[in-house]
């Protein structure tokens, strides 16, 4: 359904922010690289942290981008 794909987009965004997290991967252009940045030397429950916020700022920056847009009622948060 239409709800749905509003779902995978705000999905998606955090999946994006996730892969801002590996600071291996194309750093030039990785603009979450200081924000959400996993370097080698983070200790791992720190990364574990870091990664969870990273995911929950790309959620919320798409679906907060999907609110302004779409009118009442067509998003999968609507009911």
């Amino acid at each position: 359904s239409k709800t749905d794909k509003s779902l995978s987009v705000a999905i998606g965004g955090a999946t994006g922010f996730f892969v801002g997290t590996d600071t291996a991967y194309l750093p030039a252009q990785n603009f979450l690289f200081d924000v959400v940045g996993i370097h080698d030397a983070t200790p791992q429950l720190m990364g574990c942290a870091i990664a969870g916020t990273s995911t929950g700022l790309g959620f919320v920056a798409a679906q907060t981008t999907l609110n302004a847009i779409y009118p009442a009622g067509k998003l999968w948060n609507d009911g």
